[in-house]
């Protein structure tokens, strides 16, 4: 594509200039870069451009584009062209990208912004001369030929690697010799769509031939995008008279919805099958026919993979094992970057996602070394690795090899923040797939509304972020500023959470040598007098519950409202420090936000006053936030205490009672107190299976409009408890739906004493639980492909996966509180892979394989209840063999050596 460059006339102009003396300067530079084409015919000319003025509508360049056949009018408005050449996140947006624009139908609405447009090109010369080495000669291809050859549009269907980009391109080539235009977009990358098919035959060759053929690859990829693509095909061949036709690659499951009835997207579907194609390549090879069946066992039906390991055979006339491949594929690779970014492609290449060139940043170097090595490919603006069987062997190979002390992040962590750097087309690519795909193969009986929940929640974000602008400090009110920013910094509007900062860091002290909680600067805040009104609340639920003290023996006279309150905000603060965006965490901050933690921790475990169990499970869940847990002393002796029966001198009764009446009532206690048990590590145990029932059960009273905070943190506490999104989704679009309504409509409800924090705090947890239910459900999605190579107990034999172990003969003296740590954190292990198992595979679309797993996932979770239930410094050899024995059948090679107490003298405490 030529280097045009952008706006040169009309950033010549000064800032003052007029809208006529504007749009002059916007035709001069159209007409420069449409003339240069004027030697080559594109299939979409640029006839005219003439600026003209229209009562009640302003300046307009008024632009004739014409085809062979037929010619249209658009028109750019003044601040069109000053949004695109002035404003910001315009780069790249030319003159013939903003025409392109202009091509779609009522294209700028209210707010347009201009964004970049990927340029649709043809693969490489290198990557067109690997997919002619790969291609064969097929029953399919001979299908796709006779359907093109028809007038159909056609898309290619298979599981990956199994040569649907070859097959393609070997069609996409016969055309071009034949003299037709062909336009190629990998949808892969989210900038592609229909402006990039304008863009395209603007400045392309037209065809010899009248003809046109769009190639779509990968339609899974960005399936929110369809209905404008295909739209714009239909205007090019109603608007242009364009003889147009669409060839595309997919998935399975997204060939299953395009064929759901649109009348415009009457695709002919062609199988593509990878072990057709292996066998062929294998026919042509010169590979010994005895060495045919572990060629193909290697290859898994990845023609890729096949053709690789035929090419190894040629060179040493040995057939390769999956290890000489992971040698091939890693060749040369031994600086540190390079080992890097080759993992972090390989992790983004097990879900078929690419690394854009803008994402390199300072690992752009090593990039460019691994692909001249031809270990990575660089096709439209993105870097990838090629297929997803050769990623999974680099990513195996990476996480063995080159980070066996896992320095590097986990590769669902990587994809995780490749997604959130990518902006919002890729997340809304990825939601769109999420939504409706449950794997490769099928497609989703009903939608999971992702799609529109994040785009619900994004015009959420947008709101607050003005409600914020215009008060940093939220009314002085420091939840509601606190809450306000976890939901903001989620939505990436970081200056928001700065602004906020500015307030909150200012507002509040706690560095003092002697500090026991922070103390407000200037005077108590705003939300000083709900918990004034929280007091009064205790009063009120004293006089229902008559001579009885309260089950902590506090009444509401005896309460201290400013040590309580200080008490809340101190988990306030160490939530809002320790989640803090990277460039403005501050780790001193937060070192004596705990340092104060420590200090305000009752004995007994709790923080003040012990009547109000949510206020210790808001400091909990605040020190989660900063990344302790129950290692951590604080942590630990808080889930304790919240885990106490009253009849211990605890909070707990089968679930956890607020103590402060109709403020945070039960539901929403119980719910943060659980969430925060979870976050902190906590094994699960009876009694936490016991409160999510009763919780499950009080679903009526949670669930009642107006109590929206409630129903998000009740929400929040069964995702996290579970860990799958199954029992929350129909609960998640009803909140969605309240809180678009109460943004629109902003209403304040006195029955509701957190009013004031309803729809920050709401937001908040939203993100929270949205961010989350894509984690879930992206592991879903893929099934076990991400951790291929890590084979899981239950596919293993047993003597696989409990090797032989000289357990010790005898046990000695109690387990010393080293130990039993020790045995807890083997027992938080062995919960945390149950519940992973559970959400990869629990969703709408069960069958009986999948049950049967989840069913044994939820065997091994309710044995390893019973035994954590009897685990402390009394347990017995027999308890500690059967801990130990669950834990090498669920967690396999992960499963560590713990401490036996006859193995040697333990001092620690």
């Amino acid at each position: 594509m030529p280097d045009y460059a952008p706006w040169l006339a009309v950033n010549a102009l000064s800032p003052e200039a007029g809208a006529y003396e504007l749009l002059t300067a916007a035709r001069q530079d159209l007409t420069t870069q449409t003339a240069t084409l004027d030697e080559r015919p594109a299939a979409l000319r640029v006839v005219s451009a003439t600026p003209e003025f229209l009562d009640g509508v302003g300046h307009e360049l008024v632009i004739q584009v014409e085809s062979k056949e037929h010619s249209t009018e658009v028109r750019l408005s003044e601040d069109v062209v000053r949004a695109t050449a002035y404003g910001d996140g315009a780069h790249g947006v030319t003159p013939l990208v903003l025409l392109a624009y202009a091509l779609q139908k009522d294209p700028f609405g209210l707010g347009w912004r201009p964004r970049r447009v990927g340029h649709a090109e043809l693969p490489s010369v290198t990557a067109m001369t690997y997919y002619s080495r790969l291609h064969r000669s097929t029953t399919s291809s001979t299908q796709v030929e006779e359907y093109l050859e028809a007038g159909r549009d056609v898309v290619v269907i298979g599981d990956h690697g199994c040569g649907k980009s070859a097959l393609v391109a070997n069609a996409a080539e016969k055309r071009l010799d034949e003299g037709d235009g062909v336009v190629w977009l990998n949808l892969t990358d989210p900038a592609d769509g229909p402006e990039s098919i304008m863009l395209a035959l603007l400045e392309q060759e037209g065809s010899r031939s009248g003809r046109y053929l769009v190639v779509l690859e990968n339609l899974h990829a960005n399936l929110p995008s369809l209905n404008e693509m295909f739209a714009c095909v239909t205007r090019l061949r109603a608007d242009f008279k364009l003889n147009v036709q669409v060839l595309a690659s997919s998935w399975k499951s997204a060939a299953h919805i395009l064929a759901r009835g649109e009348p415009t997207r009457d695709l002919r579907q062609v199988l593509a099958e990878g072990r057709w194609l292996v066998s062929q390549l294998l026919v042509d090879s010169g590979v010994d026919e005895a060495n045919w069946r572990t060629i193909r066992r290697l290859a898994q039906g990845d023609a890729h993979i096949a053709l690789t390991a035929i090419d190894l055979y040629g060179g040493s006339l040995a057939v390769p094992t999956e290890a000489d491949l992971e040698e091939f594929y890693t060749r040369q690779v031994t600086s540190d970057d390079q080992r890097e970014v080759l993992y972090r492609l390989a992790c983004l290449g097990v879900l078929e996602l690419q690394m854009a060139t803008r994402e390199a940043g300072s690992l752009r170097a090593a990039l460019g070394q691994l692909r001249d090595d031809g270990l990575v490919y660089q096709i439209d603006g993105a870097y990838l690795i090629g297929s997803r069987r050769r990623a999974q062997l680099v990513m195996n190979y990476a996480r063995r090899q080159w980070d066996a002390d896992r320095r590097w992040k986990s590769p669902e962590r990587n994809v995780w923040l490749h997604l959130q750097r990518g902006g919002e087309r890729l997340m809304q690519a990825t939601l769109g797939r999420l939504d409706q795909l449950v794997s490769p193969d099928t497609a989703r009986t009903d939608t999971l509304h992702l799609l529109s929940t994040w785009e619900t929640l994004i015009r959420l974000g947008r709101s607050m972020r003005r409600r914020s602008a215009e008060d940093p400090s939220w009314g002085d009110n420091l939840g509601a500023a606190v809450f306000a920013a976890s939901a903001l910094s989620q939505l990436n509007h970081v200056d928001s959470w700065r602004e906020i900062a500015d307030k909150v860091r200012v507002r509040w002290t706690y560095n003092a040598p002697d500090c026991k909680l922070p103390e407000p600067v200037g005077g108590v805040t705003a939300d000083y007098e709900d918990f004034v009104k929280i007091q009064q609340s205790m009063a009120e639920e004293d006089g229902v519950l008559g001579a009885a003290p309260h089950l902590a023996g506090m009444r509401a006279d005896e309460v201290d409202t400013g040590r309580m309150y200080r008490s809340w905000v101190l988990g306030l603060l160490l939530g809002f420090e320790g989640s803090a965006p990277a460039a403005y965490q501050d780790q001193k901050r937060i070192d004596l936000l705990i340092k104060v933690a420590r200090e305000a921790q009752e004995d007994d475990g709790n923080f003040y006053p012990a009547r109000v169990p949510w206020v210790t499970a808001r400091v909990v869940l605040g020190l989660c936030q900063a990344n302790l847990r129950m290692d951590h002393p604080v942590v630990r002796d808080a889930c304790n205490w919240l885990q106490q029966q009253v009849s211990e001198g605890g909070p707990f009764d089968n679930w956890w009672r607020s103590g402060t009446g109709t403020w945070n009532r039960d539901e929403a206690t119980t719910a943060m107190c659980l969430s925060a048990l979870v976050r902190a590590g906590v094994p699960m145990r009876p009694e936490m299976e016991t409160a999510h029932a009763w919780l499950l059960g009080r679903e009526r009273e949670w669930a009642t409009a107006g109590r929206e905070i409630d129903m998000a943190q009740a929400l929040e506490a069964t995702l996290l408890y579970t860990g799958a999104a199954n029992g929350t989704r129909e609960h998640l679009k009803t909140l969605f739906q309240r809180i678009a309504i109460e943004r629109r409509s902003p209403t304040l409800l006195p029955t509701a004493p957190e009013e004031r924090l309803r729809i920050p705090f709401v937001a908040a947890q939203l993100a929270d639980i949205v961010w989350r239910i894509v984690q879930l459900e992206s592991l879903k999605l893929f099934g076990d492909v991400i951790n291929q190579g890590r084979p899981e107990p239950s596919e293993l034999t047993e003597a696989a996966v409990v090797p032989e172990t000289v357990v010790p003969s005898s046990v000695g003296a109690a387990l010393t509180k080293r130990y039993l740590r020790a045995w807890q954190k083997g027992c938080e292990q062995i919960e945390g892979t149950i519940r992973e198992r559970i959400a990869k595979r629990d969703g709408p679309m069960r069958t009986p394989a999948v049950e049967k797993v989840i069913n044994e996932q939820l065997g091994y979770r309710a044995r390893l209840t019973e035994l954590t239930g009897q685990l402390d410094e009394n347990a017995d050899r027999e308890l500690l063999e059967q801990i130990d024995a669950l834990g090498r059948r669920v967690c396999g090679v992960a499963w560590p050596d713990l401490p036996w107490p006859d193995l040697g003298t333990d001092t620690g405490s």
